[in-house]
């Protein structure tokens, strides 16, 4: 499984940034998910307002301190 882990920035303090792991925005393998990321992180950004992404990676579920 691989999840998307999108790179985000608070649109109020743009240089407060993190990472942020999207739990349903998972796929099969990593190639799948690169595949569908741009997609993603855009529907992930225009449900959360309050940050803009700034960046985004597809890695094995589980394995980033974003989506623990």
């Amino acid at each position: 499984m691989a999840e998307l882990v999108v790179l985000v920035c608070l649109l109020s303090n743009p240089t407060e940034c993190s990472e942020k792991g999207v739990p349903e925005a998972t796929a099969d393998d990593v190639v799948t998910c690169i595949k569908a990321a741009g997609d993603k992180a855009d529907a992930w950004q225009k449900v959360n307002h309050q940050y803009f992404v700034i960046g985004w990676r597809c890695e094995k579920k589980g394995t980033s301190a974003a989506t623990r």
